[in-house]
C-alpha cells in the first residue's frame, strides 16, 4: 500500500495527491472595488476518490456584496463524483443512517440520472493538472504560475458576472498540520496575500483589491459519512499576525470537541495551544434548511495572551452542499481581539476572515 511521505514539501505537495481520498484547495478574499463596494469572495475546489482514479470534482464558491448585504453560493460537481457518491458514498452512509429521507431522495435521484436539486448543478467538465498545478472545473478555475511557488489566478463565472483574482503571498508558507494529526489531513497555508483582480457585470467591469487566505488540505478521512463536524476560524489581524481556531466535533456521543489554535506569526511560524476557552453567545437558525448554527463567539487563547469576539458581518452565509451534510455556514466575521503585551498592558487588535461550520444542518 502507498504512503504519504512523512513531510510536506515543495513543490510536489503544491501538486494533487491521488492516493488521498480526499483533497481541497480553498481560498478567501476581503476585497475594495473601485466604485466604492466591498465583497467577500470564497471557493473550495475539491477531489474526492477511493482509487488513484478516477476521481470525482466539486467545487463550492460565493460571492458577498457588503454593502446592500446580497449573498449568492454555487455548488456544482462533476459526473464522476456523482457516480461515486451512488455507488459507494451514499449507500455507506444509509446503511447507518436508514431514516435520513434527505439523502434517500437524493441517492433515487441520482440512481435515476436525473438533473440534481436545485441549487446543485452538474460541471461540463472537471480536471486537475500538474507541473504547474492547474484545476478547471467546468468555467471556473485556479492556477498556479509556478508549483514552487504559491501565486495562482482564481477565476469564477457566476450567472451574473465574472470574477478574476490574482494571490501574491505576503507571507511564507505556513506548515499547520505536517502530519494530518487533527483528522488525518495534511495542511499548509499562506494564511496572507496581496489580491487583485476585477468583477465584471451587466453593468460593467470594476478592478478589486485586498488582502487573501489560501489552504491546501489532503489525506484519508471518513469523518463526514460517520456524522463527525467541524469548526473552523481563519482570522487575518491588523498587527500583521493571523490565528486559525479548529473545533473538531465527533459524532460518538460522549466525545468531547478537541480544539486547537494555531497563531501564524508574521514571519509565517506557527505556535499551537490546545488551552482554548469556548463560549457561544447568540445563534441562527435557516428557513431552508432548518440547522441552528452558531452566531457569535467569546474565545480565550490563554497561552497566547488573546481573548477574542468573532461577530458575522452577515446572519445568512449558509451555502447548500451536495449530500448527507445539506448545508455548511461559510462566511465572513469581523473579530475583536484583546491582547495582553509581556510586561501586562493591554490592547485591541481588530481582525476579519471566514468561520466555516460544518455538521449542524446534519442533524
Amino acid at each position: 500500500m502507498h504512503r504519504l511521505p512523512e513531510a510536506i514539501s515543495f513543490p510536489q505537495d503544491a501538486a494533487s495527491h491521488p492516493i488521498s481520498n480526499v483533497e481541497w484547495w480553498y481560498g478567501y478574499a476581503l476585497l475594495s472595488g473601485s466604485r466604492g463596494n466591498r465583497y467577500a469572495a470564497m471557493a473550495s475546489f475539491f477531489r474526492v476518490g477511493e482509487l488513484a482514479v478516477p476521481k470525482g470534482h466539486y467545487v463550492i464558491h460565493s460571492l458577498r456584496r457588503l454593502g446592500d448585504g446580497r449573498f449568492e453560493c454555487h455548488s456544482e460537481i462533476d459526473r464522476m463524483l456523482g457516480f461515486q457518491m451512488a455507488g459507494v458514498y451514499l449507500p455507506a452512509y444509509l446503511v447507518k443512517n436508514p431514516r435520513d429521507t434527505h439523502t434517500w431522495s437524493l441517492y433515487k435521484r441520482m440512481l435515476s440520472g436525473t438533473d440534481l436539486p436545485s441549487p446543485h448543478r452538474y460541471l461540463s467538465s472537471a480536471e486537475v493538472r500538474i507541473r504547474p498545478t492547474r484545476l478547471s472545473y467546468g468555467s471556473h478555475r485556479l492556477t498556479f504560475r509556478d508549483d514552487s511557488r504559491t501565486d495562482f489566478r482564481l477565476s469564477l463565472s457566476m450567472p451574473e458576472s465574472d470574477l478574476s483574482l490574482d494571490f501574491t503571498p505576503a507571507k511564507p508558507i505556513s506548515l499547520i498540520d505536517e502530519k494530518g494529526d487533527l483528522n488525518g489531513l495534511r495542511y499548509y497555508s499562506v494564511t496572507r496575500n496581496r489580491v487583485a483582480g476585477e468583477l465584471r457585470t451587466p453593468e460593467g467591469t470594476e478592478r478589486l483589491w485586498g488582502e487573501g487566505w489560501f489552504d491546501h488540505q489532503w489525506g484519508r478521512n471518513y469523518g463526514l459519512l460517520l456524522g463527525d463536524g467541524w469548526d473552523w476560524f481563519g482570522f487575518q489581524l491588523k498587527d500583521g499576525n493571523d490565528l486559525i481556531v479548529s473545533r473538531l466535533r465527533k459524532a460518538k456521543p460522549g466525545l468531547k470537541p478537541y480544539t486547537v489554535a494555531k497563531l501564524i506569526r508574521r514571519d509565517g511560524s506557527v505556535a499551537e495551544s490546545e488551552r482554548v476557552g469556548w463560549l457561544e453567545t447568540k445563534s441562527w437558525t435557516s428557513e431552508r434548511s432548518g440547522a441552528t448554527y452558531p452566531a457569535e463567539w467569546r474565545l480565550s487563547l490563554p497561552d497566547f495572551a488573546l481573548k477574542l469576539a468573532v461577530f458575522p458581518l452577515l446572519a445568512d452565509q449558509e451555502m447548500p452542499i451536495i449530500g448527507p451534510l445539506r448545508a455548511i455556514w461559510e462566511g465572513v466575521c469581523s473579530v475583536v481581539v484583546e491582547a495582553r503585551t509581556p510586561d501586562g498592558r493591554r490592547h485591541r487588535v481588530e481582525g476579519s476572515g471566514f468561520v466555516e461550520l460544518v455538521g449542524y444542518a446534519q442533524k
